[in-house]
């Protein structure tokens, strides 16, 4: 959606206007809060955070402001900073910290857990890498399933097909992902 068709549609029905923006926008935020928060905050803080950023784009997008564009990059600005607050706030709560000239240091009680963690990290990027080479419509269909929950209905309807066909599908790309993950594995 441009800035212009979102600024003549905030100026004649600004609830319209939300509800659009939140149902085009809603997948797009969620996994950027959902990346940044999935190592360290349960699924009730994650909805939270989201929530917080369609309030904060609700309340502080202008839309007489004279910049151009389209409002994608508001919409990821707004999740990063806010999923990075939460971040934060949550780290803050389950560490140790030290504080120096306001910066907030975080100090990890042994070298087992900084492994542990990069070990984690790594491989939820290299599943990550390996969901989003299989493609489209089956990253989709992965994604939905695994990091949002979706049933096999809802997929059905997000991208086009029959439930059956979602279910039978997911079967595939689920062995085409072992493949694929498996093969990564054997060549470190």
């Amino acid at each position: 959606m441009t800035d212009e068709k979102l600024r003549k549609l905030l100026e004649s029905s600004p609830d319209k206007a939300h509800r659009l923006i939140f149902d085009e926008y809603y997948n797009y935020v969620y996994t950027i809060v959902f990346n940044r928060l999935r190592s360290i905050a349960a699924r009730e803080d994650i909805d939270e955070c989201v929530s917080d950023v369609f309030s904060d784009i609700f309340m502080k997008y202008e839309p007489d402001s004279e910049h151009s564009g389209d409002i994608k990059g508001f919409v990821s600005t707004i999740s990063q900073r806010r999923s990075i607050d939460m971040f934060r706030r949550l780290r803050s709560r389950s560490a140790d910290t030290v504080s120096i000239d306001g910066d907030e240091i975080i100090q990890l009680a042994s070298s087992e857990r900084v492994d542990e963690l990069a070990e984690r990290s790594e491989t939820a990027h290299e599943v990550l890498d390996a969901v989003t080479s299989l493609g489209e419509p089956d990253s989709t269909i992965v994604m939905q399933k695994y990091y949002y929950g979706k049933s096999s209905n809802e997929i059905a309807d997000m991208v086009g097909m029959k439930s059956d066909a979602v279910r039978k599908r997911l079967s595939r790309v689920l062995k085409r992902l072992r493949e694929i993950l498996s093969d990564i594995h054997e060549g470190r």
